[in-house]
């Protein structure tokens, strides 16, 4: 029944490359298949479906092992959603497998839901496959009569690629175990699973790079992938790990963007803002022209900073990224209204799913150092996105898909000599003072729509 050598996800079905958002959909089909009459093959029912999502990967580098730089080890998170389709009254999902199948020279070194895991709502989890290429994870419903919640969930591991090839790539299979009534007041149960294998190939310039402090297990899926991580290897601009010189530092155009309420948001949905987050970007930066794999990027969990190649023409560049961060976002809430109007949830406002996010634009000098982006131009970028006029700007503006901030010196630059696509109709000046962090400053505010003018 299972197909392993064909693709069924979008247009690169032969290649594995994933697209957009989504990986695959493949149907549930009964194992239990009728045969027809006369012979034949069995007749196989469609029990469900799935919607697995496309795989958010991390690239992670280790302190504790200074390698040579001729070692092709990369290690990276990788980190699965999936949602289940909605069952028909009656019916419950009583249990689910989703299985990892790595390429050959790339193994598993940590799994989270970890072995015997049990969820805040009692599902159990099982857990098979830690430092070997085949992944999987069972949920199973707490107790009799528990029912699995279909959509949300999410796996992750920590991989790593020994082979010479750029790439994690491998393929995602699901099965389930579904339960309705039956006469008499028996239980049916009935095993189904996708007929074939989805593949997935993450590209190196795909991966976020992982900044921060590892967390432990069991935080929201992403979490390791805050990990400051160095693998002992050169850096690009030739300097040794433990060299004291100071890196270079050149002039960049730095975009800072952070999800509106992320912290208030479930697990599930967490993994859901991330990914329209790295969606969103990406669409910016393809719509401006901007080559993604060349500027620099840093993962906040919530936000992102982007720092842009040196010597962008920035007249053309601002206003390209930001039509392309309110137009994604736009198409992003649009699909999330259109997914819970099918579902049945109704608001009387704006759709309780929608995402909304806040956006600083500064440029200055910047250093690549070990563990991040440093200089006095990122602390102010990151000072003005998350100060209280900028986030009470958001607030104030229920129709906003974003609001983006100018800093004093970039708005002068763009927006006050009246480059095209940077009208300074609707912008607003505030003053920003953080008295614990000793620091002041002038920012440009504008609450910015899809369609909007310049």
């Amino acid at each position: 029944m299972r197909d392993n050598g064909t693709a069924h996800a979008g247009d690169d079905r032969d290649s594995g490359v994933v697209r957009g958002d989504v990986l695959g959909t493949p149907d549930l089909l009964a194992l239990d298949g009728a045969v027809p009459k006369g012979g034949g093959q069995a007749v196989h029912e469609r029990i469900g479906g799935v919607s697995l999502g496309r795989p958010l990967a991390y690239a992670l580098r280790d302190p504790a092992r200074r390698r040579a730089a001729t070692d092709t080890d990369r290690e990276h998170l990788i980190c699965f959603p999936f949602d289940l389709e909605e069952l028909p009254a009656g019916r419950r999902y009583e249990q689910v497998t989703l299985t990892v199948h790595l390429a050959d020279g790339t193994h598993a070194l940590s799994l989270d839901p970890a072995p015997g895991t049990v969820a805040a709502d009692g599902t159990e989890i099982s857990v098979f496959g830690l430092g070997g290429q085949r992944l999987r994870w069972t949920f199973r419903a707490p107790g009799r009569g528990g029912a699995l919640r279909p959509d949300g969930r999410w796996v992750q591991a920590v991989v790593r690629t020994t082979a010479p090839a750029a790439d994690v790539s491998g393929r995602v299979s699901l099965s389930t175990t579904t339960v309705q009534p039956a006469l008499g007041g028996a239980l049916q149960r009935r095993a189904a699973e996708t007929p074939y294998d989805t593949p997935f190939r993450i590209r190196a310039g795909e991966a976020w790079p992982a900044v921060a402090p590892l967390a432990h297990q069991g935080m929201f899926p992403g979490a390791w992938a805050l990990g400051a991580y160095e693998d002992g290897t050169p850096h690009s601009d030739g300097r040794e790990p433990d060299d004291e010189r100071l890196p270079p530092g050149l002039r960049r155009l730095c975009l800072a963007v952070d999800i509106e309420k992320y912290s208030a948001r479930d697990n599930a949905d967490m993994v859901r803002l991330q990914r329209v987050l790295l969606r969103t970007l990406h669409a910016a930066c393809e719509r401006v022209g901007v080559a993604w794999e060349r500027c620099g990027r840093q993962a906040q969990g919530d936000g992102y900073l982007l720092v842009l190649e040196p010597d962008v023409d920035e007249t053309r560049v601002v206003p390209g990224l930001l039509a392309g961060l309110t137009t994604a976002l736009a198409a992003a809430n649009e699909r999330a209204s259109k997914v819970n109007c099918v579902a049945g949830k109704v608001s009387s406002e704006r759709d309780p799913d929608s995402v909304r996010m806040r956006a600083s634009l500064h440029q200055g000098i910047v250093h690549e150092a070990d563990s991040g982006y440093a200089g006095s131009a990122v602390v102010a970028l990151f000072r003005v996105l998350d100060s209280e006029p900028v986030r009470r700007a958001l607030a104030e503006s229920p129709d906003a898909d974003l609001v983006a901030a100018f800093s004093d010196t970039l708005y002068r630059d763009l927006v006050d000599v009246g480059y095209e696509g940077l009208s300074a109709v609707g912008f607003e000046k505030v003053e920003i003072e953080i008295a614990a962090k000793n620091f002041t400053g002038v920012a440009w505010v504008r609450a910015m729509r899809a369609g909007a003018d310049g």
